[in-house]
């Protein structure tokens, strides 16, 4: 059995790999550069997912926009891996949907959050997936626990 190494970056759009002059300088867009990334690179891990949900619309495009054989590494939402998740990063309908003395806070941690918002969280976060996986695109999806993160 051989196995496949797949070498890549974290994300496309980080502004060191702009800065760098790696990109051309026709790759002005962000989708622009990554069509350039996509094909000097098989594989990227997705970070924008951790600061906030990823849209299913941006997850369609970034399929349209690379090779079929492209795969994409989902980083998980902060709050699914306990990190403090600013109120701000969740979709503004469900922050406003907030009890009180948790929208007051200025982080939201998963411990905290009602049932229902962690739900429906999971179901958009799953949601936005949905265009990856179809295309037979979704690597794998990271779940990076803080230090202070224990089994049990």
């Amino acid at each position: 059995m051989s196995a496949r190494i797949l070498v890549g970056t974290c994300s496309w759009a980080d502004k060191t790999l702009v800065d760098s002059g790696w990109y051309p300088p026709q790759a002005k867009s962000p989708e622009d550069r990554l069509r350039h990334y996509a094909h000097q690179f098989p594989i990227v891990e997705v970070d924008s997912t951790y600061y906030g949900l990823p849209a299913e619309r941006n997850a369609a495009l970034w399929v349209e926009r690379t090779p079929d054989d492209f795969t994409f590494d989902i980083k998980s939402y902060a709050l699914f891996t306990h990190h403090p998740a600013p109120l701000r990063s969740l979709p503004k309908d469900l922050r406003q949907a907030l009890p009180a003395g948790v929208g007051e806070k200025r982080n939201l941690y998963y411990r905290d959050a009602p049932p229902d918002l962690r739900d429906e969280l999971w179901n958009r976060f799953n949601s936005a997936l949905l265009p990856l996986d179809s295309a037979g695109r979704l690597g794998t999806v990271l779940f990076q626990f803080p230090p202070w993160f224990l089994p049990g």
